[in-house]
C-alpha cells in the first residue's frame, strides 16, 4: 500500500470515517422485463473482474512497522457488500438523503474489502437508488468515473461483457514473518530515498518563493475559524441540489475563466450568504482545499489514490460576485502554477513516511488546539459522462459524490457534472451544521446572482479574466 493510501486509514478515529459515498438514481420505468435486484446483482458478479480493486482487502503489518498491504481477499462474499432496503412512503429525496447520512455515519470493517453498495427501493417516480460507499484508501473521487464506466454502459441494451482473460485465484493471507521482512525491506528503501527527497523539497521551496513573489498565493491556516471548523462527532448529514450546467458554461465563456473557477465562485457566494444568515463576520476569506487528480492512464488510476490538492482562498469578504470570481481565478492560477512546478508531487512522496501515531497525534491533539484550521472546507469538482449511462437497462438519472470530513474541517462540497446538469452534494456534521440543505439552497441563489452580474457587465466587463488553461 502506498503511503498516500495508508494515510487515509491513519486519519480515521471514532469521529472521522475516511470513506466516500456515491449516490446514483436510476430510472427503472423502461427496463425490459421490469427492475430486479437479482439481475443487478448478477451484473456485478459478471463485471467484478473489470474493477479488481474491489477484491482487495488490507492486512496490517505486525507492530505497524510499515504501511499495511493489499491482498486479493480469499473469502470475498458479495452478500456482505451488496445490500437492499426500502424506504417508507412517499420515498422522497429528503428521506433518501437522511439514509445516506446514516450510512456515512458508520465505519466499515477492515476484515473485508472496503466497499459496500446499498440498493434503495420504494422511491417516488419509478426510481431506484444505489448508495456506493468506498473507503478513500481504495480509490479517489476522480477515479470513480472510471469505475462507473466499467460497470455501466452508454447502450441501454448492453448487458453483457467479455469474460476475464484468466481465471482469478485468491491470494493466501501472508504470514507474520513475511509481513515483517517485507516491511523492513520497504522501510530501508524509503529511508535511502529520503536525502534526495529533502533536496528536492528544498529546491521546490526556493522555486516556489521565486515564482510567487509578487503574486497571490493561498497558504494553510490563513482562513478564519467558522461554525463548521469545530470538533466532529461520528454523525454525518448529506444533502443534494441540481444546478444547470448551461449557466456555468455561459459564465465560463463570457469571463474566460475555467469551469472549476465558476464552481468555486458559486460556493464562495453561497458560503457568504450562509454565514450572513448565521451572524458570522467576514473578517478574512475562507480557505478551500481543492483535490486534483495526478494520475495518468486509467489502469494506473485504479491502482490506488493519485490525488493532490490546491489551496484556494474564497473571497467571502467581497460583496461583488464578479469581483469574487476574478479573484478566485487569479488565486487558482497561482495555485496551479505552484502545484505544477514540483510542489504537487511532494505530498505523495512525503506520505510514504507517514506513521499512524504521528497523524493521529496531529489530528486529535494538535489541530483542536490551533487558533485556525489548516483549511475551512474541501471542494471537489468531477467531470462525469456527457451521455446517458445505463445499468441493466436502467437509465442513470443523476449521480452525487460525497467526500469525507476531517477533524476540524466539517464541510465537504463535491460537484459531479453529468449530461447537462451539475449535481452538487454536501457532507456535513449535524452537530456543527444542522442542515446543509440551507447551504445548498444558497448555491442556487449564488449562481443566479453570478449570472446576473456577468450579464450586466456584458462582453467587455466579463472578459477581464484571462484564462491560462
Amino acid at each position: 500500500m502506498t503511503g498516500l493510501d495508508a494515510s487515509f486509514l491513519y486519519m480515521e478515529s471514532p469521529s472521522v470515517s475516511m470513506h466516500t459515498v456515491n449516490l446514483m438514481l436510476l430510472d427503472v420505468s423502461q427496463v425490459p422485463g421490469g427492475y430486479s435486484f437479482a439481475r443487478i446483482r448478477r451484473l456485478f458478479e459478471r463485471r467484478l473482474h473489470l474493477v479488481p480493486l474491489l477484491r482487495r482487502r488490507i492486512v496490517e503489518v505486525p507492530g505497524d512497522l510499515y504501511h499495511p498491504v493489499w491482498i486479493e481477499d480469499p473469502t470475498l462474499d458479495l452478500s456482505q457488500h451488496l445490500r437492499r432496503t426500502k424506504l417508507a412512503p412517499p420515498g422522497d429525496r429528503r428521506a433518501l438523503e437522511s439514509l445516506v447520512g446514516e450510512i456515512l455515519s458508520t465505519h466499515m470493517s477492515r476484515a473485508r474489502p472496503l466497499w459496500e453498495i446499498t440498493f434503495v427501493e420504494g422511491l417516488e417516480g419509478d426510481r431506484v437508488a444505489l448508495i456506493c460507499k468506498v473507503h478513500h484508501a481504495v480509490i479517489d473521487g476522480a477515479a470513480m468515473t472510471t469505475v462507473l464506466e466499467r460497470v455501466m454502459s452508454s447502450d441501454r441494451d448492453d448487458h453483457d461483457v467479455a469474460p476475464p482473460t484468466s481465471t482469478w485465484t485468491a491470494e493466501p493471507l501472508p504470514g507474520a514473518r513475511q509481513l515483517v521482512l517485507d516491511a523492513l525491506r520497504d522501510r530501508l528503501r524509503s529511508l535511502s530515498r529520503l536525502p534526495r527527497l529533502l533536496g528536492r523539497t528544498a529546491r521546490a521551496g526556493v522555486q516556489l518563493l521565486q515564482r510567487t513573489r509578487g503574486h497571490k498565493l493561498s497558504l494553510p491556516f490563513a482562513g478564519p475559524r467558522t461554525a463548521f471548523n469545530a470538533p466532529l462527532t461520528p454523525r454525518r448529514s448529506f444533502a443534494t441540489v441540481d444546478l444547470p450546467l448551461a449557466d456555468m458554461l455561459a459564465i465560463k465563456t463570457l469571463t474566460g475563466c475555467t469551469l472549476n473557477d465558476v464552481v468555486l465562485g458559486v460556493a464562495a457566494g453561497a458560503l457568504r450568504r450562509f454565514m450572513d444568515h448565521h451572524g458570522e463576520v467576514h473578517r478574512r476569506p475562507l480557505l478551500a482545499s481543492v483535490p486534483v487528480a495526478t494520475g495518468g492512464l486509467e489502469d494506473v488510476r485504479l491502482s490506488g489514490n493519485k490525488v493532490s490538492s490546491l489551496l484556494v482562498s474564497l473571497p467571502t469578504d467581497v460583496a461583488d460576485p464578479l469581483v469574487r470570481l476574478r479573484e478566485i481565478h487569479a488565486l487558482t492560477e497561482a495555485a496551479k502554477d505552484a502545484h505544477d512546478h514540483e510542489v504537487g508531487g511532494l505530498l505523495e512522496q512525503w506520505s510514504e513516511y507517514a506513521r499512524p501515531w504521528l497523524i493521529q497525534l496531529f489530528m486529535n491533539q494538535v489541530l483542536p488546539r490551533l487558533p485556525r484550521p489548516p483549511v475551512n472546507l474541501v471542494i471537489s469538482n468531477v467531470r462525469g459522462a456527457r451521455e446517458t449511462q445505463y445499468l441493466v437497462g436502467s437509465a442513470l438519472d443523476s449521480v452525487y459524490l460525497g467526500g469525507p470530513l476531517l477533524e476540524q474541517i466539517g464541510l465537504n462540497l463535491t460537484v459531479w457534472s453529468y449530461r447537462d446538469t451539475v449535481h452538487l452534494a454536501a457532507v456535513g456534521c449535524p452537530d456543527t451544521i444542522p442542515d446543509p440543505r440551507l447551504l445548498l439552497a444558497e448555491c442556487e441563489h449564488a449562481l443566479a446572482e453570478l449570472v446576473v452580474a456577468v450579464q450586466r457587465a456584458g462582453p467587455a466587463g466579463g472578459r477581464h479574466i484571462q484564462s491560462h488553461e
